[in-house]
């Protein structure tokens, strides 16, 4: 089984300092709380910008996630269980995807499920089943060590050694409970927290590329090699 995990994602609620700021006063007169609103680079960069926001470079950028599990998601892969999705956020939250999950193509409706998320903590099919629960008791290293129980914990950034793909893969289909980490932010790099948990840490490309490219390319080279 392989786990992928969507790492330092930047999926967040608007903080609170940045809801006041003075940039935002038409925002707030449609009586929506710091709560009922993702922090949006397309919105929120001059106050993002003014505010002297913490990893500045890393944040407001939920779309990212948003094209990472559309694709993730409608793999073969994922579709015959055998591909399991994490997601850990920028704030150090877990999100667990279960099995059949369809994240809908529709930037608003994504939005939408994620505020749903962030506000009751689970997303709970008509039958009872769990799509998606956060949690903020779980960090990164349990995940990886206690659920996944991972026997190989690849990285992907420009940092890493190049390699290619297809070797990657090779490697990877050899183990019982491989992990890859592939970043679900716009630039920069995995926090500390993250990049600890790397038994190897690759690039397979000598430009930057987004998450959702590296995912695609990923899968459908693991997918080769244990599909057939």
């Amino acid at each position: 089984m392989l786990s992928l995990i969507i790492a330092d994602a930047s999926i967040e609620t608007i903080p609170l300092n940045l809801y006041k700021h003075h940039s935002l006063k038409k925002m707030r007169r449609f009586n929506k709380g710091p709560t009922d609103i993702l922090l949006d680079r397309s919105f929120h960069h001059f106050a993002m910008v003014s505010s002297g926001m913490a990893d500045l470079h890393k944040r407001g950028r939920p779309d990212i996630l948003h094209i990472a599990l559309v694709n993730a998601l409608a793999t073969p892969l994922y579709r015959k269980n055998m591909l399991k999705v994490f997601i850990h956020t920028i704030d150090n939250n877990v999100i667990l995807v279960g099995d059949d999950v369809r994240i809908p193509k529709s930037y608003m409706r994504f939005e939408g499920l994620m505020l749903n998320l962030l506000k009751n903590k689970k997303i709970v099919s008509d039958d009872g089943k769990i799509l998606l629960e956060m949690t903020s008791e779980m960090n990164i290293g349990y995940l990886i060590k206690e659920v996944i129980k991972s026997d190989s914990v690849v990285g992907f950034s420009t940092t890493g050694n190049y390699r290619n793909l297809e070797s990657i893969t090779m490697d990877l289909s050899q183990f019982t409970n491989p992990c890859v980490i592939i970043g679900g932010f716009p630039k920069g790099y995995f926090s500390k927290s993250v990049d600890v948990y790397f038994d190897k840490k690759y690039s397979i490309s000598d430009m930057g590329l987004e998450s959702h490219v590296v995912i695609s390319r990923l899968l459908y080279e693991y997918e080769k090699k244990v599909l057939g």
